[in-house]
């Protein structure tokens, strides 16, 4: 008798919920007649396995269905019919796992920090042949698909080239170990099929018909050779989207791929557990399409259903862009409490931390020139967020993807983080938050259980005020000897005495400290704005000297306390203004020669947060002649 499809041995067969597996075998054998089978372990049949009849045989092929088997292992199965008969040795039942992406899931970490075999813990190689789970389990040359092994290594070659082999430390291994001790003891099978440097163009499931040529078609191939369903599937791939061409197209082309796979594997559920792409040095090529693509991975799970994304970014590495054999062992464990969740049902284990919300925050302690703090709340943060050093890893970032620096201290409290930044030019909602910006972060906040912040953003992190543009263009009077104190101070009016000239402030602060510096005195500002329609409002200014504000004849705002330095939107004051034309008028006084200047602009009080957050609506417009 010959197996030809089925069972091999070494090999973990699926348990299912009953907590037996099932596996349809054929193969070819030399009469006809009924197919029995024994099954042993430690040379004792298992209970009703002592001489099952499975199945059939005639014209030189068997068909046998095997049902029921327990979980554990090792056994071996012997078929026999009349005078022929087989042995398949160490099969075993328990979760089967498929691993599947580029370099890091193929392993790349040295081999000098391996793990030490498990007996529990088996692989079906590249080469589809069952065993003992030793790395690197993931050695394309091996494979008997083109995908893999091109131009065709002979066998000997391929032991050469593994017997040479300085790398090849993955997750996978570290993982089976840790599952089966999560498990109590359950076998742990890792069918591999990842593939160095591979795109999602590459893995598209459009290209299934190509069988062995093509990624999916050969992972398909590798499937059916086992004749099992499988736990859940391990990914680790987006390096090589990583491009202006590839990132735009990631998402999409990562909820066809898991839609495939589902339905090709006939596993609607089937729990997918990705990971997200660490750090990289030297990549000049990737830009910010790197942030790109791991702030899709971050977000997928908003789009599949099932899916969990464990991060790496704080995990070390072998060379510029592979995970540590140190940091695969890391990453196992990971993966492996993401599994225990999502497929042992073990809730208290809990998905990488996610930002909820992001607030900002009046900053009672520090000096004024640090007016706010940030204040994010996460969830999923077992026992806490902490750092090993000062925390670091968040950043403000522009419209070019660059870190603007604002953040200077970051502190860490339960599930929140919250960080102190300067204050920012323009308005606030210009600046978005990210986590792991750029290419090579250091970032070094997980919580209890090692499982760290993922890279995310950029994050839009503007008030949840509709603000206007600040005001930029003034008349400014000379410095006007001092007279009544401010606070006594009528509205002035222009005229030829002030010596009044046209300015346009190339920013949001109204810099006057190359003509004010050192002198005493006092300045007056005058400005006109336009509005399309009757508008509620608040004003907003900050100011580094005591100074009073009109609108029209009004006197709407003072600070009459004000120093250095100017604080952003210091002053706030309700206002309502009718559809046309309105002058402002600014009076300050110099704070004897230590004044800078000032910043003022309006927000709408009258608009929704959902046009706010669009920016969609009419604003003050100055229309200074």
């Amino acid at each position: 008798m010959h197996i030809t499809h089925g069972l091999a041995t070494g090999q973990v067969l699926q348990r299912r919920r009953n907590q037996t597996a099932s596996a349809l075998v054929t193969g070819t054998c030399s009469g006809a007649g009924p197919i029995h089978v024994r099954i042993a372990r430690g040379g004792q049949p298992v209970k009703g396995w002592a001489n099952r009849r499975v199945g059939h045989a005639a014209r030189g092929k068997f068909s046998a269905k095997l049902d029921g088997i327990p979980v554990g292992g090792p056994y071996t199965v012997t078929f026999s019919m009349e005078n022929d008969s087989l042995s398949v040795s160490r099969v075993y039942v328990g979760d089967v796992w498929l691993l599947g992406g580029q370099s890091n899931m193929q392993g790349c970490g040295v081999l000098r920090g391996a793990p030490s075999p498990h007996p529990l813990v088996h692989a079906m190689y590249m080469d589809r042949h069952w065993d003992l789970a030793k790395e690197p389990i993931h050695f394309p040359t091996e494979s008997p698909d083109n995908v893999h092994n091109q131009p065709k290594q002979s066998p000997a070659q391929v032991r050469v080239l593994r017997r040479e082999a300085t790398l090849g430390v993955g997750p996978g291994i570290h993982f089976g170990k840790e599952m089966v001790r999560r498990s109590g003891g359950v076998p742990q099978g890792l069918i591999c099929t990842a593939h160095g440097g591979t795109s999602m163009e590459q893995w598209d499931p459009a290209l299934k018909n190509k069988g062995g040529d093509s990624l999916y078609g050969s992972m398909m191939l590798s499937l059916r050779h086992s004749g099992q369903p499988v736990s859940g599937m391990l990914w680790y791939q987006g390096e090589s989207d990583a491009t202006e061409k590839a990132a735009p197209l990631f998402t999409k082309a990562m909820k066809r791929f898991v839609v495939a796979i589902r339905r090709d594997f006939k596993q609607p559920n089937l729990p997918f557990i990705m990971v997200q792409i660490g750090r990289v040095y030297g990549a000049n090529w990737a830009g910010p399409h790197w942030n790109g693509i791991q702030n899709q991975q971050y977000e997928l799970k908003k789009y599949i259903r099932n899916l969990e994304c464990v991060p790496t970014i704080d995990l070390p590495l072998d060379d510029t862009i592979h995970i540590s054999a140190e940091g695969n062992a890391r990453l196992g464990v990971r993966l492996a409490r993401l599994a225990d969740r999502m497929v042992y049902g073990n809730r208290k284990e809990l998905p990488a931390p996610e930002l909820v919300s992001v607030e900002r925050v009046k900053n009672k302690t520090l000096k004024p020139s640090c007016p706010y703090k940030l204040k994010l709340t996460f969830r999923n943060t077992v026992g806490g967020l902490r750092a090993h050093s000062l925390p670091t890893g968040f950043s403000l970032v522009n419209d070019k993807h660059e870190d603007t620096e604002f953040i200077f201290k970051t502190e860490i409290s339960g599930k929140n983080v919250v960080f102190l930044e300067t204050m920012t030019p323009a308005h606030f909602g210009d600046y978005k938050l990210m986590h792991g910006h750029g290419r090579f972060p250091h970032v070094n906040i997980t919580d209890s259980r090692d499982m760290p912040i993922p890279v995310f953003g950029p994050v839009d992190i503007a008030p949840n005020v509709a603000l206007c543009p600040f005001i930029t263009q003034w008349l400014v009077s000379e410095i006007q000897k001092p007279g009544k104190p401010i606070r006594h101070l009528s509205r002035p009016n222009p005229s030829s005495k002030l010596r009044l000239k046209k300015r346009s402030f190339p920013s949001w602060f109204l810099d006057m400290h190359e003509v004010w510096g050192g002198r005493p005195g006092q300045c007056f500002f005058f400005t006109d704005i336009k509005l399309d329609e009757k508008m509620q409002l608040n004003l907003r200014v900050g100011s580094d000297g005591p100074m009073r504000v009109w609108i029209d004849n009004k006197l709407v705002l003072q600070d009459l306390a004000a120093t250095n330095p100017c604080i952003l939107d210091k002053n706030i004051s309700p206002v309502t203004l009718q559809q046309g034309k309105h002058r402002i008028t600014v009076a300050i006084d110099l704070n004897g020669g230590l004044a800078w200047g000032f910043n003022l602009r309006f927000n709408r009080n009258d608009i929704s947060l959902a046009r706010a957050r669009q920016r969609d609506y009419a604003v003050p417009i100055c229309c200074l002649k």
